[in-house]
């Protein structure tokens, strides 16, 4: 039975997802704000460093995996990095406002109320005069909406005015 031979597949793709990591991590590096993706990116930085000295002290058997079938590795390595990027950029973002104003609409009238400076009772009262009685106070503005058959934004007019 012949043995399979583990090295001669994972340093290629230790190669090829090492420099993928080491150069994303760099670019994130030059274009980030926030402190998680800043922490990752001084480990790409310093991973990349870590790879160039690597290459550079083993350049011999470096060249040699270029020379075989390991490139194939390291292009596929590559390749799924990319894929993934792209996908990742491609992918639609969401409207922030948009989230905000679904997130306020299935939020309990309870919980509303300190957030637009009113009691509980006085913006449940608030709601009936204007048309709107709530059956409690735990009504989303979603489900008022509903229940009226209306549009969440002629009642969020009232919550926050």
């Amino acid at each position: 039975m012949r043995r399979l031979n583990i090295r001669r597949w994972s340093t290629p793709l230790i190669i090829g997802t090492g420099i993928f990591v080491a150069t994303t991590g760099v670019l994130m590096f030059l274009t980030t704000t926030d402190l998680v993706r800043f922490a990752h990116e001084i480990i790409g930085v310093g991973f990349a460093i870590a790879i160039v000295l690597h290459i550079l002290s083993n350049w011999v058997p470096f060249k040699r995996y270029f020379a075989q079938r390991a490139v194939i590795i390291i292009v596929l390595a590559w390749g799924i990095g990319i894929g993934l990027v792209t996908a990742t950029v491609l992918q639609p973002t969401e409207d922030a406002e948009e989230v905000v104003v679904e997130r306020i609409e299935q939020t309990p009238i309870r919980l509303l109320a300190p957030v637009v400076g009113k009691g509980v009772r006085e913006l449940v009262l608030h709601l009936r005069v204007a048309g709107f009685p709530v059956e409690t106070p735990e009504m989303t503005v979603e489900h008022l909406a509903e229940k009226h058959n209306t549009d969440t934004e002629a009642i969020l007019l009232l919550v926050f005015h």
